[in-house]
Protein backbone atom coordinates (compact mmCIF):
# COMPACT_ATOMS: atom_id res chain seq x y z
CA UNK A 1 0.00 0.00 0.00
CA UNK A 2 1.46 3.40 -0.96
CA UNK A 3 2.49 5.64 1.97
CA UNK A 4 -0.22 8.17 1.18
CA UNK A 5 -2.83 5.42 1.45
CA UNK A 6 -1.44 4.48 4.87
CA UNK A 7 -1.75 8.12 5.91
CA UNK A 8 -5.35 8.38 4.71
CA UNK A 9 -6.29 5.12 6.41
CA UNK A 10 -4.76 6.33 9.67
CA UNK A 11 -6.63 9.66 9.45
CA UNK A 12 -9.89 7.86 8.79
CA UNK A 13 -9.30 5.63 11.80
CA UNK A 14 -8.79 8.77 13.87
CA UNK A 15 -12.11 10.14 12.59
CA UNK A 16 -13.86 6.88 13.49
CA UNK A 17 -12.41 7.04 17.00
CA UNK A 18 -13.47 10.67 17.39
CA UNK A 19 -16.99 9.85 16.17
CA UNK A 20 -17.25 7.08 18.74
CA UNK A 21 -16.13 9.41 21.54
CA UNK A 22 -18.58 12.08 20.39
CA UNK A 23 -21.38 9.53 20.32
CA UNK A 24 -20.49 8.30 23.80
CA UNK A 25 -20.56 11.88 25.10
CA UNK A 26 -23.95 12.54 23.49
CA UNK A 27 -25.39 9.44 25.13
CA UNK A 28 -23.83 10.48 28.44
CA UNK A 29 -25.26 14.00 28.11
CA UNK A 30 -28.70 12.52 27.47
CA UNK A 31 -28.50 10.44 30.65
CA UNK A 32 -27.53 13.51 32.69
CA UNK A 33 -30.38 15.58 31.23
CA UNK A 34 -32.86 12.81 32.05
CA UNK A 35 -31.54 12.74 35.60
CA UNK A 36 -32.08 16.50 35.82
CA UNK A 37 -35.64 16.08 34.56
CA UNK A 38 -36.32 13.41 37.18
CA UNK A 39 -34.89 15.63 39.91
CA UNK A 40 -37.06 18.61 38.86
CA UNK A 41 -40.28 16.61 38.82
CA UNK A 42 -43.44 17.09 36.79
CA UNK A 43 -44.28 20.58 38.03
CA UNK A 44 -41.00 22.22 37.07
CA UNK A 45 -40.55 24.25 33.89
CA UNK A 46 -38.64 22.21 31.35
CA UNK A 47 -37.87 24.86 28.72
CA UNK A 48 -34.70 26.75 29.66
CA UNK A 49 -33.98 29.52 27.11
CA UNK A 50 -31.72 31.34 29.55
CA UNK A 51 -29.64 28.27 30.28
CA UNK A 52 -29.39 27.53 26.54
CA UNK A 53 -28.22 31.09 25.90
CA UNK A 54 -25.48 30.73 28.51
CA UNK A 55 -24.26 27.49 26.95
CA UNK A 56 -24.14 28.93 23.43
CA UNK A 57 -22.37 32.08 24.57
CA UNK A 58 -19.73 30.01 26.30
CA UNK A 59 -19.20 27.73 23.30
CA UNK A 60 -18.96 30.55 20.77
CA UNK A 61 -16.54 32.46 23.02
CA UNK A 62 -14.19 29.46 23.22
CA UNK A 63 -14.57 28.34 19.61
CA UNK A 64 -11.43 28.11 17.49
CA UNK A 65 -10.62 26.88 14.02
CA UNK A 66 -12.37 26.88 10.67
CA UNK A 67 -15.57 25.03 11.63
CA UNK A 68 -18.34 27.66 11.20
CA UNK A 69 -19.79 29.02 14.43
CA UNK A 70 -23.25 28.76 12.90
CA UNK A 71 -22.80 24.99 12.71
CA UNK A 72 -21.93 24.85 16.41
CA UNK A 73 -25.16 26.71 17.17
CA UNK A 74 -27.15 24.44 14.83
CA UNK A 75 -25.82 21.25 16.45
CA UNK A 76 -26.54 22.46 19.97
CA UNK A 77 -29.96 23.85 19.08
CA UNK A 78 -31.01 20.44 17.76
CA UNK A 79 -29.62 18.83 20.89
CA UNK A 80 -31.42 21.31 23.18
CA UNK A 81 -34.73 20.63 21.44
CA UNK A 82 -34.40 16.84 21.45
CA UNK A 83 -33.38 16.67 25.09
CA UNK A 84 -36.03 19.17 26.20
CA UNK A 85 -38.65 16.96 24.57
CA UNK A 86 -37.40 14.03 26.67
CA UNK A 87 -38.33 15.97 29.82
CA UNK A 88 -41.82 17.01 28.76
CA UNK A 89 -44.01 18.32 25.99
CA UNK A 90 -42.38 20.61 23.41
CA UNK A 91 -44.64 22.05 20.73
CA UNK A 92 -44.44 25.41 18.99
CA UNK A 93 -47.13 27.75 17.67
CA UNK A 94 -45.85 30.24 15.12
CA UNK A 95 -47.33 33.34 13.52
CA UNK A 96 -47.32 32.64 9.78
CA UNK A 97 -49.52 34.80 7.55
CA UNK A 98 -50.35 33.20 4.22
CA UNK A 99 -47.41 33.17 1.83
CA UNK A 100 -44.75 33.85 4.48
CA UNK A 101 -42.09 31.50 5.78
CA UNK A 102 -39.72 33.71 7.79
CA UNK A 103 -41.20 33.09 11.24
CA UNK A 104 -41.63 29.37 10.56
CA UNK A 105 -37.96 29.17 9.57
CA UNK A 106 -36.99 30.97 12.77
CA UNK A 107 -39.06 28.56 14.84
CA UNK A 108 -37.55 25.53 13.10
CA UNK A 109 -34.01 26.83 13.57
CA UNK A 110 -34.62 27.52 17.26
CA UNK A 111 -36.63 24.47 18.23
CA UNK A 112 -35.34 21.71 15.96
CA UNK A 113 -36.52 19.63 13.05
CA UNK A 114 -38.37 17.03 15.16
CA UNK A 115 -40.41 19.51 17.21
CA UNK A 116 -44.08 19.83 16.21
CA UNK A 117 -44.63 23.33 14.81
CA UNK A 118 -48.12 24.61 14.00
CA UNK A 119 -48.59 27.72 11.85
CA UNK A 120 -51.36 30.20 12.66
CA UNK A 121 -52.61 33.08 10.56
CA UNK A 122 -53.03 35.48 13.48
CA UNK A 123 -51.04 36.45 16.55
CA UNK A 124 -54.18 35.99 18.66
CA UNK A 125 -54.30 32.30 17.73
CA UNK A 126 -50.67 31.86 18.78
CA UNK A 127 -51.33 33.54 22.13
CA UNK A 128 -54.39 31.35 22.67
CA UNK A 129 -52.49 28.15 21.85
CA UNK A 130 -49.83 28.97 24.44
CA UNK A 131 -52.30 30.16 27.08
CA UNK A 132 -54.36 26.97 26.72
CA UNK A 133 -51.31 24.70 26.83
CA UNK A 134 -51.66 23.37 23.28
CA UNK A 135 -48.24 24.87 22.54
CA UNK A 136 -45.27 25.13 24.87
CA UNK A 137 -43.85 28.10 23.00
CA UNK A 138 -45.24 30.74 20.65
CA UNK A 139 -43.25 32.70 18.07
CA UNK A 140 -44.47 36.22 17.28
CA UNK A 141 -43.05 39.28 15.48
CA UNK A 142 -40.83 41.73 17.35
CA UNK A 143 -43.11 44.71 18.20
CA UNK A 144 -42.95 47.67 15.83
CA UNK A 145 -44.23 51.19 16.32
CA UNK A 146 -46.67 51.23 13.39
CA UNK A 147 -49.02 48.47 14.61
CA UNK A 148 -52.69 49.28 15.10
CA UNK A 149 -53.56 46.17 17.13
CA UNK A 150 -50.30 44.91 18.65
CA UNK A 151 -50.26 41.38 20.03
CA UNK A 152 -48.35 42.40 23.16
CA UNK A 153 -51.47 44.03 24.61
CA UNK A 154 -52.54 40.51 25.65
CA UNK A 155 -49.63 40.35 28.10
CA UNK A 156 -51.16 43.10 30.23
CA UNK A 157 -52.96 40.65 32.49
CA UNK A 158 -52.28 38.63 35.60
CA UNK A 159 -52.71 34.92 36.13
CA UNK A 160 -50.97 31.61 35.53
CA UNK A 161 -52.31 31.34 31.96
CA UNK A 162 -50.79 34.63 30.77
CA UNK A 163 -47.78 34.02 28.49
CA UNK A 164 -44.53 35.88 29.03
CA UNK A 165 -41.73 36.76 26.65
CA UNK A 166 -38.83 34.34 27.15
CA UNK A 167 -36.50 34.67 24.14
CA UNK A 168 -35.57 36.74 21.12
CA UNK A 169 -34.97 35.03 17.76
CA UNK A 170 -32.68 34.38 16.08
CA UNK A 171 -30.36 33.92 19.02
CA UNK A 172 -27.30 33.67 16.77
CA UNK A 173 -27.41 36.14 13.89
CA UNK A 174 -25.69 35.20 10.63
CA UNK A 175 -27.07 38.02 8.48
CA UNK A 176 -28.79 41.37 9.10
CA UNK A 177 -32.57 41.22 9.66
CA UNK A 178 -34.79 41.75 6.64
CA UNK A 179 -38.03 40.71 4.97
CA UNK A 180 -36.95 37.12 4.45
CA UNK A 181 -35.14 36.79 7.77
CA UNK A 182 -37.28 38.61 10.36
CA UNK A 183 -36.77 38.90 14.10
CA UNK A 184 -39.22 37.43 16.58
CA UNK A 185 -40.01 37.02 20.25
CA UNK A 186 -40.81 33.68 21.86
CA UNK A 187 -43.54 33.51 24.50
CA UNK A 188 -44.23 30.77 27.01
CA UNK A 189 -45.90 30.05 30.33
CA UNK A 190 -42.42 29.09 31.54
CA UNK A 191 -40.56 32.10 32.89
CA UNK A 192 -37.45 33.80 31.58
CA UNK A 193 -34.17 33.27 33.44
CA UNK A 194 -31.38 35.77 34.16
CA UNK A 195 -28.16 35.18 32.22
CA UNK A 196 -26.11 38.28 33.04
CA UNK A 197 -26.89 40.02 29.74
CA UNK A 198 -30.63 40.43 29.44
CA UNK A 199 -33.53 42.66 28.43
CA UNK A 200 -36.96 42.79 30.04
CA UNK A 201 -40.40 44.13 29.14
CA UNK A 202 -42.82 46.21 31.18
CA UNK A 203 -46.41 46.97 30.26
CA UNK A 204 -47.56 50.30 31.66
CA UNK A 205 -51.12 51.64 31.50
CA UNK A 206 -51.56 55.41 31.68
CA UNK A 207 -54.82 57.31 31.99
CA UNK A 208 -53.79 60.03 29.56
CA UNK A 209 -51.45 60.76 26.70
CA UNK A 210 -47.92 60.76 28.08
CA UNK A 211 -44.90 61.82 26.09
CA UNK A 212 -42.11 59.29 25.73
CA UNK A 213 -39.66 61.64 27.37
CA UNK A 214 -41.89 62.11 30.42
CA UNK A 215 -42.52 58.37 30.70
CA UNK A 216 -38.78 57.73 30.46
CA UNK A 217 -38.22 60.20 33.31
CA UNK A 218 -40.72 58.38 35.51
CA UNK A 219 -39.12 55.03 34.69
CA UNK A 220 -35.63 56.39 35.33
CA UNK A 221 -36.74 57.65 38.74
CA UNK A 222 -37.72 54.05 39.56
CA UNK A 223 -34.24 52.82 38.47
CA UNK A 224 -35.21 51.49 35.02
CA UNK A 225 -32.93 51.97 32.01
CA UNK A 226 -35.30 52.35 29.06
CA UNK A 227 -34.20 50.98 25.69
CA UNK A 228 -37.39 51.22 23.64
CA UNK A 229 -41.06 52.15 23.97
CA UNK A 230 -44.23 51.27 22.05
CA UNK A 231 -47.71 52.63 22.69
CA UNK A 232 -51.26 51.50 21.95
CA UNK A 233 -54.45 53.51 22.51
CA UNK A 234 -56.85 51.39 24.55
CA UNK A 235 -59.92 53.60 24.45
CA UNK A 236 -61.59 55.48 27.28
CA UNK A 237 -58.61 57.79 27.46
CA UNK A 238 -56.27 54.99 28.48
CA UNK A 239 -52.99 54.06 26.79
CA UNK A 240 -50.88 50.95 27.09
CA UNK A 241 -47.11 51.18 26.73
CA UNK A 242 -44.65 48.37 26.06
CA UNK A 243 -41.33 49.34 27.63
CA UNK A 244 -38.12 47.45 26.93
CA UNK A 245 -35.56 47.90 29.69
CA UNK A 246 -32.05 46.71 30.42
CA UNK A 247 -31.60 43.80 32.82
CA UNK A 248 -34.22 41.47 34.27
CA UNK A 249 -37.48 41.74 36.18
CA UNK A 250 -37.37 39.10 38.93
CA UNK A 251 -40.53 38.13 40.77
CA UNK A 252 -41.40 40.71 43.40
CA UNK A 253 -39.10 43.35 41.90
CA UNK A 254 -39.43 46.36 44.21
CA UNK A 255 -38.99 48.73 41.27
CA UNK A 256 -42.54 47.95 40.11
CA UNK A 257 -43.99 49.38 43.33
CA UNK A 258 -41.58 52.32 43.04
CA UNK A 259 -42.76 52.93 39.49
CA UNK A 260 -46.40 53.11 40.59
CA UNK A 261 -45.43 55.52 43.34
CA UNK A 262 -43.33 57.72 41.06
CA UNK A 263 -46.07 57.73 38.41
CA UNK A 264 -48.99 58.36 40.76
CA UNK A 265 -51.66 60.27 38.90
CA UNK A 266 -50.26 59.16 35.55
CA UNK A 267 -49.70 55.40 35.74
CA UNK A 268 -52.66 53.18 36.54
CA UNK A 269 -51.19 49.69 36.36
CA UNK A 270 -47.92 47.91 35.64
CA UNK A 271 -47.27 44.33 34.50
CA UNK A 272 -44.05 42.40 33.99
CA UNK A 273 -44.03 41.03 30.44
CA UNK A 274 -41.02 38.73 30.60
CA UNK A 275 -37.68 39.18 28.91
CA UNK A 276 -34.88 37.56 26.96
CA UNK A 277 -31.16 36.84 26.88
CA UNK A 278 -29.40 39.23 24.52
CA UNK A 279 -28.65 37.26 21.32
CA UNK A 280 -25.22 36.71 19.87
CA UNK A 281 -24.37 39.50 17.44
CA UNK A 282 -23.18 39.36 13.85
CA UNK A 283 -19.73 40.30 15.09
CA UNK A 284 -19.68 37.49 17.66
CA UNK A 285 -20.79 35.00 15.02
CA UNK A 286 -18.28 36.17 12.39
CA UNK A 287 -15.62 33.74 11.24
CA UNK A 288 -12.36 34.07 13.22
CA UNK A 289 -9.45 35.75 11.52
CA UNK A 290 -6.27 33.85 10.63
CA UNK A 291 -4.50 35.12 13.74
CA UNK A 292 -7.23 33.91 16.09
CA UNK A 293 -7.43 30.39 14.68
CA UNK A 294 -4.16 29.39 16.34
CA UNK A 295 -4.46 31.59 19.41
CA UNK A 296 -4.34 29.81 22.78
Amino acid sequence: MPPEDDTLADLRRQIDEIDARLHDLLMQRTEVVQSIGAAKGDVANHTRPGREAEVLRRLIARHRGSLPKALIVRIWREMFAALTALQGKLAVAVYAPEGTFGYRNLARDQYGWRTPITAYRSAAQVLEAVAEGRATVGVLPVPRGDETDPWWRSLARTGDAVPKIVARLPFAAVEPPGTDNPEALAISLDGAEPTGDDRAYLLVETQEVVSRSHLRQILASAAFEVLDTQVSEEGGGHFLHLIEVAGTLPAGDERLEALLAQGEGTINQVWAGGGYAVPLSLEEMAAPGPDSIHSP
